[in-house]
């Protein structure tokens, strides 16, 4: 049975896996169960998680079979989340105390007197940040991976650009869509191709 902080957790999982897969894009579609899948959550669950996202305003059915959409509300609520990491959102737990998979070199800290958020987007690490997402665009359709892992590189190859264009890009957001793009390519380690994209995401996640 799932707890009531538990649910908390999974239903920040759903609404933040539609955010990067959209890039808060609210004009894109995807399939809840497919989300729900991938987050290793069953149908009954995802159908709970997806109903009450609709009635908080922060996700949209937008056609028959579990199409869902982002709303504006839910990017707001995503991007107000990592911008304030220790703090809670009006439907959510503060996210540090929140467990997104197995987060790469994540930025975020739990709060204490010391801590501070480690890695900044000087002008050295933006100019390497760009070559590594070029080399990725150019590189996504010769991995040995399944269509799926490659829609979900593109997913947070978008979410990275969009980050990398706002006046104020969110050093959170991007350290966990490089932990997600590290962990697919550990799947395709026998690849050359793989093997150096990953040997540069490890050095910009080490900063």
């Amino acid at each position: 049975m799932n707890t009531i902080e538990d649910m908390k957790k999974k239903r920040f999982q759903f609404l933040n896996k539609l955010y990067k897969l959209t890039g808060g894009d609210e004009f894109k579609w995807f399939n809840m169960f497919q989300i729900g899948k991938e987050l290793g959550f069953d149908n009954a669950l995802t159908e709970n998680i997806a109903q009450y996202l609709r009635d908080e305003g922060l996700i949209e059915f937008r056609a028959l079979g579990g199409i869902i959409g982002i709303s504006h509300q839910g990017v707001r609520e995503i991007e107000k989340a990592f911008s304030n990491p220790d703090i809670p959102t009006s439907h959510f737990p503060p996210i540090n105390i929140i467990a997104i998979g197995q987060m790469i070199s994540s930025q975020i800290q739990q709060a204490s007197p010391e801590a501070t958020q480690v890695g900044t987007i000087n002008e050295d690490r933006y100019e390497e940040l760009k070559k590594v997402i070029q080399s990725l665009k150019e590189s996504i359709d010769k991995l040995d991976l399944d269509w799926q892992h490659k829609s979900d590189i593109q997913a947070e190859i978008q979410t990275i650009e969009a980050q990398m264009s706002s006046s104020k890009p969110k050093v959170t957001i991007i350290t966990e869509c490089l932990g997600s793009i590290r962990r697919i390519l550990e799947g395709a380690i026998g690849s050359m191709l793989a093997s150096s994209l990953l040997s540069k995401i490890v050095a910009l996640l080490r900063g």
